[in-house]
């Protein structure tokens, strides 16, 4: 191992939560309120609140599986704070995807983007956590069993190009169902462990 400055990982998983945080209150803040108070008008925002949905489920996750990781992880280094914040700098487009989402439900584009997102955030969390075995060899079996849920990170890749196929045909929202399926199968399988 090289005589590189690792840091302790308190001051990080601070900022992620807090970063999580504002991104869930944004995207509640996001939501459009109802024209009148009645469940017609709050039905009309169906879209909105399946987007709102989908997103928060994959925050609340992320959270969750950033929590799971670095209750192993002993120390980091310059390379995990960037790739952490490279992480958070794709996380705080959802608020914006979604709404593009919610207000383009049908629309190849918007879907494409919201799925990208989520895509993305799979590749850098799998080349973080490669670094982090790398940096964190005396902790190797406990951190590769956190790491585990990694299965989550192949798995959504496959079904997210399943929803793009899909939407190629002529069913965009394919996109967004592939999203819910991969947040879901990923809660569920968290679950578990």
């Amino acid at each position: 191992m090289n005589n590189e400055n690792f840091m302790e990982t308190g001051r990080l998983e601070a900022f992620y939560d807090a970063i999580i945080a504002i991104i869930i209150t944004v995207l509640v803040l996001e939501l459009p309120q109802p024209v009148s108070p009645s469940l017609a008008s709050i039905w009309a925002l169906k879209t909105y609140y399946f987007a709102y949905f989908i997103s928060f489920l994959v925050c609340a996750n992320l959270w969750q599986y950033h929590h799971i990781i670095y209750n192993h992880v002993e120390r980091i280094n310059s390379k995990i704070i960037w790739l952490n914040i490279l992480l958070m700098l794709v996380l705080s487009l959802i608020p914006y995807l979604t709404i593009f989402v919610a207000n383009n439900l049908n629309s190849f584009i918007p879907q494409v983007l919201y799925g990208l997102n989520f895509i993305v955030v799979d590749v850098i969390l799998a080349i973080m956590s490669k670094s982090l075995l790398e940096i964190n060899p005396d902790n190797e079996v406990n951190l590769r069993n956190a790491l585990s849920v990694q299965s989550a990170l192949k798995t959504p890749l496959i079904i997210f190009i399943i929803g793009f196929i899909i939407a190629l045909l002529g069913y965009p929202i394919a996109i967004s169902i592939c999203c819910l399926i991969t947040v879901m199968r990923s809660f569920i399988h968290s679950l578990r462990g």
